[in-house]
C-alpha cells in the first residue's frame, strides 16, 4: 500500500508543478506498484521518479538501509 501511495503523492506533485513527464511516469508507476509490489517485484533502491528507469535497481545509502532494516524487524 505504501509503495503505491508514494507514487500517488509523486503524481500529485507532478500535477502541481505542471510536469507532464512526471505525471505520465507516475501513472505508469502507480499501476506497476499496485500490481507488482504485492508479488515482491520491484527494483530495490529505485527513487521512483520519472527521470529514472522504473526497472533499474539503485544503491541504498547506508543510513537509509539501516532505517529499513530496523523497520523490518518490528
Amino acid at each position: 500500500y505504501q509503495h503505491t501511495r508514494v507514487h500517488w503523492l509523486m503524481l500529485k506533485h507532478g500535477v502541481r508543478e505542471k510536469d507532464t513527464r512526471e505525471v505520465g511516469g507516475q501513472v505508469l508507476r502507480i499501476g506497476g506498484a499496485a500490481t507488482k509490489t504485492p508479488l515482491g517485484i520491484y527494483p530495490k533502491g529505485n527513487t521512483g521518479g520519472a527521470n529514472v528507469n522504473p526497472l533499474k535497481p539503485m544503491p541504498i545509502e547506508s543510513d537509509i538501509a539501516e532505517i529499513l532494516e530496523n523497520a523490518e524487524r518490528k
